[in-house]
């Protein structure tokens, strides 16, 4: 399908940043051919974006889709308490549950005009079609763009492990053709992957050409816990088992030292902030400005719905904008344009997609959103970049296109049963719910 997308106002960005300009937009197939004013339309769907601001898709860098399921399911709690609580409903969870859970978080992603996710999930899918395909062909089915890890855990020659790590390889394999999805390779941090098991996967991403994503100096227990254990800091001991021979998303990194922040720029380590989940499980501040300072490539995710509640990326935006200012007592700390970058052309970067994702220009991929303009927290359109971070709520968002696909058009999901799917996850839910019960 091509489609021209005209009167709109056109988020730019180039040597001087962040620029909105009026231009029309012609997709062609799968990527964008043309931006210019006045552009004819011919063979081609017409979308009238007057009042509109057509932007790049936002990429969110950090987030386990599958946990829609934790929603509001255990908070208040510690960390570590946390994170046994959400445990025990994993434990339950099939391939079918995660797709069903990540059609949900897909819904929710559109909605708020998030086009592509860097995921950590806990099952691998079993078939290429159905239910069975968990994760990555729900994906593929919402028509959305991800990158996909299976969470790993262990040593490295636990019958478990040998297990997972066969089952995330033969995930690769079985979608190795769907050009919306890649995949990573998914330790899942320093206190409960051993270091053999971050060889031997780091080895791995060696040999496929591939990258990793790690969660790293996340509490402070973690701090001290490696410390003990090896005598120095999470983000030190992983590069030290050759963590970062490859390319890297560190999420979190919340209690990055100085020599840590020297080591992730100087190993080219991409960092994606989650600032809502890192409050919210009392996790404290990340030294965002200085990941900037030190030329870091810093991304935004929202981590999972059991630790942030929502997947709202404009949302992130906002707290991004705000919390760190707060944080340092420096208002001009992390700006609003630091952040829009967070959130498109740096998230791009930390997958491998630069110049492609994150950023509407001639050649680069179709995964477009036009975000309504005529809402009270627009007006007056002082600074429309401020608007985007401070302002906006994400409900602005009205039309999604990944890869040229339409998947949703003046809010209304076109690629996706949003009642099908909220059907299967509150049955879902109601078994899940049972089966905790009985075993506690």
């Amino acid at each position: 399908m091509n489609t021209l997308i005209k009167n709109g106002l056109v988020l730019l960005h180039g040597e001087s940043g962040w620029t909105c300009e009026k231009r029309d937009v012609l997709i062609v197939g799968n990527r964008i051919e043309r931006i210019a004013p006045d552009v004819e339309p011919r063979d081609c769907t017409v979308i009238d974006a007057t009042g509109m601001l057509v932007m790049p898709g936002l990429i969110n860098a950090h987030t386990h889709a599958y946990m829609t399921f934790h929603r509001n399911y255990a908070d208040d709690m510690a960390f570590f308490d946390w994170l046994d609580k959400v445990q025990v409903l994993e434990d339950y969870m099939t391939e079918e549950d995660v797709y069903w859970a990540t059609l949900l978080a897909a819904c929710e992603m559109i909605r708020s005009g998030t086009t592509c996710f860097v995921d950590m999930t806990i099952k691998s899918a079993q078939e290429a079609d159905g239910p069975r395909s968990a994760a990555a062909g729900a994906v593929r089915d919402s028509g959305m763009r991800a990158v996909i890890s299976r969470g790993l855990a262990g040593v490295a020659d636990s019958e478990e492990s040998i297990m997972k790590f066969g089952q995330a390889v033969r995930e690769m394999e079985l979608f190795k053709d769907e050009s919306r999805l890649q995949f990573i390779h998914g330790p899942h941090a320093p206190y409960s992957c051993m270091a053999d098991y971050l060889q031997k996967l780091t080895q791995s991403c060696k040999e496929r050409g591939i990258g990793q994503t790690i969660h790293l100096s996340e509490s402070r227990t973690e701090m001290a816990g490696v410390a003990e254990d090896h005598g120095t800091t999470p983000i030190q001991y992983v590069d030290g088992l050759g963590v970062f021979d490859v390319p890297v998303i560190a999420a979190h990194c919340v209690y990055a030292t100085d020599e840590d922040i020297r080591l992730m720029a100087e190993k080219g380590v991409s960092v994606a902030l989650n600032p809502k989940s890192n409050m919210k499980l009392g996790n404290g501040f990340a030294p965002a400005q200085k990941f900037l300072d030190a030329g870091i490539n810093v991304c935004l995710g929202t981590d999972g719905c059991g630790s942030n509640n929502s997947l709202n990326l404009f949302s992130e935006m906002n707290v991004a904008s705000l919390v760190y200012k707060g944080a340092t007592e420096q208002a001009q700390c992390v700006s609003a344009a630091d952040v829009l970058r967070m959130a498109t052309l740096n998230g791009a970067k930390a997958i491998g997609r630069e110049g492609e994702l994150g950023v509407l220009a001639e050649g680069a991929l179709a995964d477009v959103i036009l975000v309504n303009l005529n809402e009270p927290q627009f007006m007056p359109a002082n600074n429309i970049v401020s608007g985007l971070v401070y302002s906006a709520k994400g409900s602005e968002v009205d039309t999604v296109i990944v890869d040229g696909e339409l998947l949703m058009e003046h809010r209304r999901l076109v690629s996706i049963d949003e009642a099908k799917v909220f059907e299967e996850c509150r049955a879902i839910m109601e078994r899940l719910d049972a089966q905790v019960q009985e075993r506690l």
